[in-house]
């Protein structure tokens, strides 16, 4: 297993097995099927204005005097390319800052997502991908409240949970939900989510505090209390840390008393105390943290024994896939197979399946890389 795995082909990764625990759902979607439903919903109403060539490609304009069969051939062969278009638009509009990448989510997904039947197909096909990719685990987090519709009525949180479970039915690999309180937000707000949690916990696993670190750094006060209460009926805790601030003493302090072992990204300094990161390497080059892979401090993390994963944060507006990531980290740090197996082990042991899941996926990551 020590083998060198720099220039092998993304075919290659893709058949490898892995495991993820930190990834949006609200990051993940198809540019095909994003492109399929807003044209439904009417291209005019995003608030970030489409490309007119994009919509042109997408609705087939152009040719109208083919016969029927060539007009069905051309039609699809526009609207792949309308999907390639919009998925490079899209994610150079994200990748400008955070803050864009958050109102990326904000304009071109949540509009999509009220909608309690887009909600389960994308849930469904981000798990069909995550297959297609080589995953045979994955944890996929989302803010539930952010689904309830434009006025935060139009749906309930139990009507969004039970839309995103149904996305879950008939998955071939185990998939548990992550719950996310969201930064902007408050007490109210988090206490609701985590009672949610607590009622879907066959489904849920863990309990978050996610987006803008900047603007809302540390460990938010507000959300201790419905933390500690999840973390009393079961559930486990992660928090996004460590991807823009490095955390006070008094955070340190309050992970340690509330017993959150995960963190959601993680790379800032050292003090990460044996706690679990989440690194999502291209998410942090995407949104400036790092200027280029070789910057990165996954290797050096590692190296230096902390506890670390490898994750997608997201697939949409990075552009990459948890292959493409593997590919990168062993292409620019020699990475061996070794070294592979052993973050995909810590990522079982961190994640939130049950202790006779988590030693089948180790068995079956064993096997799987001794074969390399």
């Amino acid at each position: 297993m020590t083998m060198n795995l720099k220039n092998k082909p993304l075919s290659f990764w893709r058949r490898l097995a892995k495991a993820q625990i930190h990834e949006h759902i609200d990051c993940s979607l198809r540019p095909y099927s994003m492109l399929d439903m807003w044209s439904k919903v009417g291209f005019e109403t995003s608030k970030l204005t489409f490309p007119a060539e994009i919509v042109a490609l997408w609705q087939g304009q152009g040719k109208e005097n083919l016969s029927a069969e060539k007009r069905g051939a051309f039609i699809a062969h526009s609207r792949r390319k309308a999907a390639q278009l919009y998925s490079d638009w899209v994610s150079s509009y994200a990748k400008e800052s955070l803050n864009n990448y958050l109102a990326a989510i904000g304009f071109h997904v949540l509009p999509l997502m009220h909608d309690m039947d887009n909600l389960t197909r994308i849930v469904r096909e981000r798990i069909e991908d995550a297959v297609k990719d080589g995953h045979i685990a994955i944890e996929l987090r989302f803010a539930p409240q952010l689904h309830t519709g434009p006025t935060g009525s139009e749906n309930s949180l139990d009507d969004v949970m039970k839309a995103t479970i149904a996305g879950l039915k008939g998955s071939p690999i185990p998939v548990k939900l992550i719950v996310c309180a969201l930064r902007h937000e408050n007490g109210e707000v988090a206490d609701k989510l985590a009672d949610l949690a607590i009622k879907y916990h066959r489904y849920v696993g863990k309990f978050d505090l996610a987006a803008s670190e900047t603007t809302f750094p540390g460990v938010l006060q507000w959300w201790i209390p419905a933390a500690r209460k999840v973390k009393a009926a079961g559930l486990d805790l992660t928090i996004h840390l460590w991807e823009t601030n490095e955390p006070t003493d008094e955070d340190i302090l309050e992970l340690d008393a509330i017993g959150i072992k995960n963190v959601g990204h993680g790379v800032r300094g050292l003090r990460q105390g044996g706690r679990v990161i989440e690194v999502c390497l291209t998410s942090n080059v995407v949104t400036g943290q790092y200027a280029t892979y070789a910057d990165h401090p996954v290797d050096s993390h590692y190296r230096s024994g902390v506890r670390v994963t490898l994750n997608t944060d997201g697939t949409l507006f990075t552009q990459t896939t948890l292959s493409l990531e593997y590919q990168r980290v062993a292409d620019t740090f020699g990475w061996t197979a070794a070294d592979f197996l052993a973050v995909n082990i810590i990522a079982v042991e961190a994640s939130s399946f049950s202790a006779s899941v988590k030693r089948k996926l180790i068995a079956q990551f064993k096997r799987s890389y001794k074969a390399l």
